[in-house]
């Protein structure tokens, strides 16, 4: 289940990832939309399948092969690539949240959106800076021994608590806080907003849709939409972190009945909870395929350019071929250089010519009532 399922897992969680990010991250106008939280989301999701295949499948290479080379190496790393992953799944969390926070204000007070798009960055940072507050301490929770009489065997490091850890203030930080804050508050966050914005397309108080008179059709297929979304984000929510939960407040009320009548259970248990992470966030990128019609048609349209054996097409490749209406941003729109007139520009036909040139045809005002062209033409040199 770890090493074969939750490595092939992971490799897939790690292309489908890099290539989202790749792809939002790419635009401007995905990264100044509400876009940048789905880009940071697959960031961190390649962040934390990276980190499980040397924490969680390379673990049981090494009880299984009882290799010292590979414990020496696991424990080399262990303790900075645990905190930087608990830091990527909170801030994760965090990042849903503030995402569907944004959609419900642009749902149910399109009015009040402002606010929200001019500090998107900062919320965004926000999100990943409480990620990093809340697991950061983690670093030192956990204690690695060198036992030099057990050198070259597989006893040679022993892994426990830390004296912070086992602090009795500190462990109300560690469990309670931790538990309720980077988890079951995301948690009854993304359920209640979600649920709140079905209700309000479901009852057509959208300000959006009776304001531009969409038609039944149109209405029922945005709620449709929405509602895909909350189910899919809030049931993959639940399933990832509902068992974690159960766990952490079982090792807080009794962990030896945890650990010893129940030590299959709790084995297979703590497998599920991290794996369940990286199936979830393999999800992610057909899940917005199939919810989100732009990334749909921006998805496709980059993989069939990677895919293609022709790396140009002529104008016909121009990248707004497949751009929409939301993708295209106003304030960047190049002025005419010509005043009220046009400009074409033709590729050269002529194949003896050494240099790649094209030319530019005027279109001037005067000849435009005649809707002639002008006859002033030049060779542009094309660096």
């Amino acid at each position: 289940m770890v090493a074969i399922f939750g490595t092939a897992v992971c490799i897939l969680n790690i292309i489908e990832n890099t290539f989202l990010s790749f792809m939002l991250f790419k635009k401007k106008s995905y990264r100044s939309s509400h876009m940048l939280y789905l880009a940071l989301l697959a960031f961190f999701d390649v962040w934390m399948a990276v980190a499980y295949i040397p924490l969680m499948s390379l673990n049981l290479f090494v009880d299984y092969y009882k290799s010292v080379v590979l414990l020496r190496a696991w424990f080399a790393y262990m303790l900075p690539m645990i905190t930087v992953s608990h830091i990527a799944m909170t801030a994760s969390s965090f990042l849903m949240v503030a995402a569907s926070l944004e959609r419900y204000v642009i749902t149910c007070h399109p009015t009040k959106t402002r606010w929200l798009s001019r500090n998107r960055v900062w919320i965004a940072a926000s999100s990943i800076f409480l990620g990093v507050a809340c697991k950061f301490s983690q670093l030192f929770e956990m204690d690695i021994k060198y036992f030099p009489q057990c050198y070259d065997t597989m006893r040679e490091y022993q892994l426990n608590l830390s004296p912070l850890a086992l602090h009795e203030v500190y462990s109300y930080w560690r469990v309670l806080f931790r538990t309720i804050v980077t988890i079951l508050i995301p948690f009854f966050l993304l359920a209640f907003i979600n649920i709140r914005i079905v209700l309000v397309l479901s009852k057509n108080e959208f300000k959006f849709l009776h304001s531009t008179k969409l038609s039944e059709a149109k209405r029922k297929s945005a709620v449709r939409n929405a509602t895909r979304t909350m189910v899919f984000i809030v049931f993959t929510y639940l399933l990832s972190n509902v068992l974690n939960v159960i766990i952490i407040l079982w090792e807080y009320i009794d962990i030896e009945m945890l650990t010893q009548q129940f030590e299959t259970f709790y084995m297979f248990a703590v497998d599920v909870v991290s794996l369940s992470t990286i199936v979830f966030g393999a999800l992610r990128l057909p899940i917005y395929v199939i919810c989100q019609a732009n990334l749909r048609k921006e998805f496709f349209a980059q993989l069939k350019k990677m895919l293609s054996l022709n790396s140009y097409s002529g104008y016909l490749s121009s990248p707004t071929k497949n751009m929409t209406v939301e993708d295209i941003d106003i304030d960047r729109i190049t002025p005419d250089p010509c005043g009220d007139g046009t400009v074409l520009i033709v590729e050269s036909d002529q194949k003896n010519d050494s240099s790649t040139t094209c030319t530019v045809i005027r279109k001037n005002s005067v000849h435009r009532m005649n809707g002639g062209f002008s006859d002033m033409s030049e060779k542009v040199q094309i660096v």
